[in-house]
């Protein structure tokens, strides 16, 4: 029986082999590809008369022997034929190779963002009514398309979600020391923030809005180390403060980008969030910032309309900006003081100066491009009159400049994956202001 189990484990580990192979050549080699599918059919027979072939030389060889062993060789039987079964459901995976060629770094990568992140923290209700499926077709365009369409935003999608420093915590006297001398800050606790202007707040359950709270008050005083204000796991912690980044982007001195958790059995004792060292004194950040933002603005006096206002701002950042990543490229600053950023300064200056003319911008982030170009991107989402429109200055931004991403519908707005609390948002199916506009 050893014997058997062992030349079934050695053609298990030949065919698995075999199977990485044709995956891994599928995606260098479209012609590999074609032929896929119809090798994992033959292999699978294969796979299955080779079962039967050992499993009847088996029973042979064991037939005169006690009852006992006997009743083994049927249990080693029913393992050898479930792994069999395991072996030919791989095959048959492995012939399902998608239409587009993707390394697996690249795959890897879009698969850990889905899965590091939790909805935890966001109430049920929200999670439980939000649309599926998320994910727009163009996910999975072909690649090797090298039409303008699709090549024109390769290497336009740097936005950076929060990375956590942990630093476990082991005994509680090291709690203690952690946290001596540490107080909750500024707690907020009086503030409220309207769903019309601040969705991301209004998603979360009542224990992160006061973490969310907490967040934004301590940001506004610059305080950097407190003691978080309820216990919270490092899930919930995470998306109170992405709530708060996606929200606000005045907190331009907010490094979005890291954070540092103390966590204590699975809860999170102490934080420290980071401003950006590059602006110097942020106080006198903050002057330049709305002397700069009152500049920008006067341009939307003689306006009437949200809709003309909109067109304008999108303009004067598409023509003000150059995509370019520095040190700030994450914060409003960059693209409002600044003439240089990526994705994230551009939707957070467009998101901060509507919502300065009282119109209704969210910050959305997720997955921009295919799978095999794509990367983590962000844009907006604006409300005109009572529906949403997609917007995207990153990629509107050519020369001339375009309105390919310009108040979309989610259907039509090609190359774009809502993730994270982004995907709660209002889904976006305007039509009236879905038009390219006219220019002089």
């Amino acid at each position: 029986m050893k014997k058997l189990l062992g030349k079934l484990l050695a053609f298990i580990l030949a065919v698995v082999v075999a199977i990485c192979g044709f995956i891994v050549l599928c995606g260098i080699n479209p012609d590999v590809k074609n032929g896929a599918k119809a090798a994992s059919s033959g292999i699978n027979s294969i796979i299955q008369e080779r079962a039967a072939l050992e499993s009847s030389q088996g029973a042979q060889g064991a037939s005169g022997q006690q009852t006992g062993d006997n009743a083994q060789d049927t249990a080693g039987n029913t393992q050898d034929s479930a792994a069999s079964q395991v072996i030919a459901e791989l095959t048959d995976a492995a012939a399902t190779v998608t239409s587009f060629t993707v390394s697996q770094d690249q795959e890897k990568e879009f698969a850990q963002y889905e899965s590091e992140w939790s909805s935890s923290g966001i109430e049920k209700d929200i999670v439980d009514q939000a649309e599926e499926p998320l994910v727009n077709q163009d996910l999975y365009e072909d690649s090797t398309d090298e039409t303008a369409y699709y090549s024109i935003t390769d290497n336009l999608s740097d936005y950076s979600m929060p990375t956590a420093n942990v630093i476990e915590i082991e005994t509680p006297e090291q709690v203690q020391s952690a946290i001596s001398d540490i107080s909750m800050g500024n707690t907020a606790k009086d503030m409220s923030f309207a769903n019309e202007y601040y969705p991301y707040y209004n998603m979360l359950t009542d224990k992160c809005k006061q973490l969310y709270k907490q967040i934004y008050g301590n940001s506004m005083e610059q305080r950097d180390v407190f003691l978080p204000v309820v216990k919270a796991t490092p899930d919930q912690w995470k998306n109170a403060l992405m709530s708060v980044v996606l929200d606000h982007p005045e907190l331009f001195w907010l490094n979005t980008a890291m954070y540092t958790e103390y966590d204590y059995k699975g809860y999170v004792v102490k934080v420290q969030i980071y401003f950006y060292e590059d602006l110097g004194n942020i106080d006198e950040a903050k002057a330049q910032f709305d002397i700069m933002t009152a500049a920008i603005l006067a341009g939307t006096d003689e306006l009437k309309t949200a809709y003309d206002k909109e067109v304008y701002v999108h303009n004067l950042l598409a023509d003000k900006l150059t995509y370019s990543q520095n040190s700030l490229d994450q914060s409003a600053y960059s693209a409002i003081v600044g003439n240089e950023t990526v994705c994230a300064g551009y939707s957070k200056a467009f998101q901060y100066l509507m919502q300065q003319l009282e119109i209704p911008t969210y910050m959305t982030v997720g997955w921009g491009g295919g799978l095999a170009s794509g990367d983590m991107h962000a844009w907006d989402i604006i409300k005109l009159g009572d529906s949403y429109y997609n917007v995207d200055v990153t990629w509107d931004d050519q020369e001339p400049i375009n309105y390919n991403y310009f108040n979309q519908s989610d259907k039509d707005f090609h190359r774009h994956t809502r993730m994270f609390n982004s995907q709660y948002l209002p889904a976006c199916a305007g039509g009236k202001y879905s038009k390219v506009p006219k220019t002089e």
